[in-house]
């Protein structure tokens, strides 16, 4: 059976167009999103979900990462949560391509026994640094109940990459790649903290009284810099 020259071109061009609205659409997924990600508690009560709006950010203007941290009770019965500070959430940012921790929100935010405590009057980075002093915070969540809070990343470094410990003047991170992690309670630098420190994790009671001691911690989002 032949084919017209026309049916040819007419397939091709249709090819073209639904590639190139193919392409259209997963680029415009990876640059808007939203993206999210989740974990369970192992007991199956509580679902931490960290949600980002896109993956791709400028750094000229510098572009803020807004991280949205959702904690959900998603049992059948209430349950009490116990936080050691007024924040209940936390994330890490890690260099890819340095192959290194960045940045931490509690370590420039908390302070108290943790393993460190930053001085504010050493503070050399943007804006001003008020450290959150040290509280209980308890709050009740019935079945379905949840708390959200939306966190910010400015693009600057904290981390190893500043070779300063505690560091008393953060860089503005390069253009590269990223990898972010959400937290029910607080994060730990990798090498540098005690992972046992019991001020990093937040507290509950199941049903059959086991006291629940934990850190929640979601899966990585990668993003770019450019």
């Amino acid at each position: 059976m032949r084919v017209s020259l026309k049916f040819v071109i007419i397939i091709a061009i249709m090819l073209v167009v639904v590639g190139a609205f193919a392409g259209w659409f997963i680029l415009k997924r990876e640059v808007e999103g939203p993206i999210s990600v989740e974990t369970v508690s192992d007991d199956g009560f509580l679902k931490l979900v960290m949600t980002l709006k896109k993956t791709k950010f400028t750094v000229n203007p510098r572009e803020p990462v807004e991280i949205n941290l959702t904690l959900i009770n998603i049992g059948n019965q209430e349950i009490t949560l116990t936080f050691h500070y007024k924040t209940k959430f936390d994330f890490k940012v890690f260099d890819i391509d340095q192959g290194e921790d960045t940045y931490r929100w509690s370590y420039l935010h908390m302070e108290g026994p943790l393993g460190w405590c930053i001085n504010p009057l050493l503070w050399q980075g943007p804006g001003s640094l008020t450290l959150e002093p040290p509280e209980i915070n308890i709050i009740t969540l019935k079945p379905g109940e949840k708390i959200s809070e939306i966190m910010i990343w400015d693009q600057y470094s904290v981390g190893e990459a500043t070779q300063t410990f505690p560091p008393n003047k953060p860089v503005p991170c390069a253009k590269g790649r990223y990898r972010i992690w959400g937290y029910a309670g607080l994060s730990s630098w990798s090498g540098y903290e005690h992972p046992d420190n019991s001020l990093r994790y937040f507290e509950y009671t199941l049903p059959d009284g086991t006291l629940i001691r934990t850190v929640l911690e979601t899966p990585p989002i990668d993003i770019l810099l450019i």
